[in-house]
């Protein structure tokens, strides 16, 4: 893949991004076909970001995966600070007339982690953090039809991402140890008032993905920057609400979001 292509990709991808458009599959000649291929125009999408104003706030990760044929494939992307919300109503664009969220627990950086070739030990991560919080993933595809595109078109795509929430503040520890969660989603639009919904972090323990992520991102040279927030996963899979409607999502002994989206 030539860089002229990659960079194409990016601005396609910043445009969908920035104006709001759902599209069909990028041109072949600007589709990933390697790893390293999506990565490269995830990058120059955080630089024409950048220029565009708009910093990374965060990340979102999961542990390697084996997707499409291909084994061990990094599960990353950035959330840009533009797209970081913690007020009610909370800005979204809705996919087939529903808001699409993933409820997540979000670590926040309290100090720089630089990048450096010798990885960094599980108690430096830790001690990097100021605190975490209840979060939910804002979810959307820039694809027309998402389940006809390559996982490599979605990871150069930023994984599906439209923003993040970040709720109430948790501690660390609390985080760490929070392997599964009960969830209380009382919404009016829901026949009952009140669904309960069983939640389990796919990698047993949130902070596990974060590990994985800091030192694939500081060993290819990114720096992690304090204030930034990371989100390792889906407790829940996705959860579809109406616009417009007040919810509340309980995180059983965490806390609760108290929320209603608005259109964007």
């Amino acid at each position: 893949m030539q860089q002229t292509d990659i960079e194409a990709a990016a601005q396609a991808l910043l445009t969908r991004r920035l104006n709001q458009q759902i599209t069909g599959p990028l041109p072949s000649e600007q589709r990933p076909a390697t790893v390293e291929e999506a990565l490269a125009i995830q990058q120059s999408l955080i630089q024409q970001m950048a220029l565009a104003g708009q910093g990374v706030g965060g990340w979102k990760c999961a542990l390697p995966i084996a997707i499409d044929g291909l084994e061990n494939v990094p599960v990353i992307a950035p959330i840009f600070s533009s797209t970081l919300y913690t007020g009610s109503p909370c800005p979204i664009q809705p996919d087939q007339g529903v808001c699409k969220i993933e409820p997540e627990i979000a670590f926040r950086f309290g100090h720089d982690l630089p990048h450096r070739g010798e990885p960094y030990s599980e108690a430096e991560i830790l001690n990097a953090m100021s605190g975490a919080h209840l979060a939910l993933e804002l979810i959307l595809s820039r694809y027309a039809e998402p389940d006809s595109v390559s996982y490599l078109e979605h990871l150069a795509d930023c994984l599906f991402n439209q923003g993040l929430f970040v709720g109430p503040q948790i501690t660390v520890e609390q985080a760490c140890a929070a392997s599964e969660i009960r969830f209380v989603l009382t919404d009016a639009s829901l026949d009952e008032g009140c669904r309960q919904i069983a939640g389990k972090h796919p990698s047993i323990y949130p902070q596990l993905p974060l590990f994985w992520m800091v030192n694939f991102l500081t060993q290819r040279g990114i720096d992690i920057k304090a204030g930034q927030l990371v989100i390792t996963s889906s407790y829940a899979g996705v959860l579809e609400l109406q616009p417009d409607v007040d919810f509340s999502l309980a995180y059983e002994k965490y806390g609760e979001i108290l929320l209603r989206f608005k259109i964007n």
